[in-house]
């Protein structure tokens, strides 16, 4: 009966957690043996991130907008940018007491079973200093990679937009082969946004490419004291940031013919999101839907 009402209340934490933007409280605290505290946050934006992609098959240039949401915790040095609904599912599991390990993993199973796309990268800024920390995968591997965090040489440019109730100036700047516009609130003193971009004086609540494929930008922000943390994950393999991204993009290019066969230990499909699990990892999207590969980075 305890574990029904455990997945009663699990369940309906992930169908009505709302996108407040009331104080966000740290209720919970990280457990040491399985993350890294890092610092605190003082404030939280969320993100829609959008990609708009062609089909591979289509003859009239038809797309796919595929829709994800993520979220920035930030202070004045530190940030952490990831998975909106990865943050909400940790919040479960760092604010429940004595979860049975059976709940545990149908946390991850309902997870999955609700949440169509999920955004694999995590993004630490500043950490260590003066450069950044990323964790991602390439199926059915994780990884954790380095940069620095260097000046984006943005160019101000001329014109206001209001963005989540904030009033935005504008810049553009080149960085991983694509040129980014984007729109940062002064009145938001803290020199961070979403993805890898920053630099500005004030938070960048929204970016678009050039190419109109990719566009971030901020539907909710709050006050918040929750802990920033890197999880600890021992199989995580170290690479250099330049190589990741010529990994990434290769295997992007056809998924499922990319995966070493040997390594694969466990296939699931979810035929209501129309999604693949190998080793209890998500497949790209395009493995399904057939879009045109069209990563963040491309350089």
């Amino acid at each position: 009966m305890k574990t029904k009402q455990t997945l009663l209340a699990i369940t309906t934490f992930l169908l009505t957690i709302s996108i407040s933007t009331a104080t966000a409280q740290s209720s919970f605290k990280t457990d040491p043996q399985v993350a890294t505290s890092i610092d605190n946050a003082l404030i939280e934006c969320i993100y829609n991130y959008k990609m708009n992609v062609p089909l591979l098959e289509s003859s009239t240039n038809e797309k796919e907008l595929q829709t994800y949401t993520t979220i920035l915790q930030a202070n004045s040095s530190t940030s952490k940018f990831w998975d909106w609904n990865s943050f909400k599912k940790d919040s479960i599991i760092y604010t429940s007491t004595n979860l049975p390990s059976d709940s545990l993993k149908k946390l991850n199973e309902k997870y999955y079973s609700m949440v169509k796309y999920v955004f694999t990268p995590v993004i630490f800024k500043n950490y260590p200093k003066e450069k950044m920390t990323v964790t991602d995968d390439i199926i059915p591997e994780d990884y954790i990679y380095a940069e620095n965090k260097v000046d984006r040489k943005w160019a101000l440019q001329d014109g206001t937009l209001k963005v989540c109730g904030y009033e935005c100036n504008k810049a553009v700047a080149k960085f991983g082969g694509r040129e980014w516009t984007v729109w940062y609130a002064p009145e938001i003193t803290i020199s961070d946004g979403p993805w890898k971009l920053y630099g500005l004086p004030g938070l960048i609540l929204k970016a678009n490419d050039a190419t109109g494929t990719h566009t971030f930008e901020a539907i909710s922000i709050r006050k918040s004291d929750r802990p920033i943390y890197l999880d600890k994950n021992i199989t995580q393999l170290k690479i250099s940031r330049d190589q990741f991204i010529k990994n990434k993009n290769k295997f992007e290019e056809d998924p499922m013919n990319n995966i070493p066969f040997a390594q694969i230990k466990s296939v699931t499909v979810n035929k209501n999101l129309n999604l693949i699990q190998i080793n209890n990892k998500r497949t790209s999207a395009r493995v399904s839907n057939k879009i045109k590969c069209s990563p963040l980075e491309l350089e």
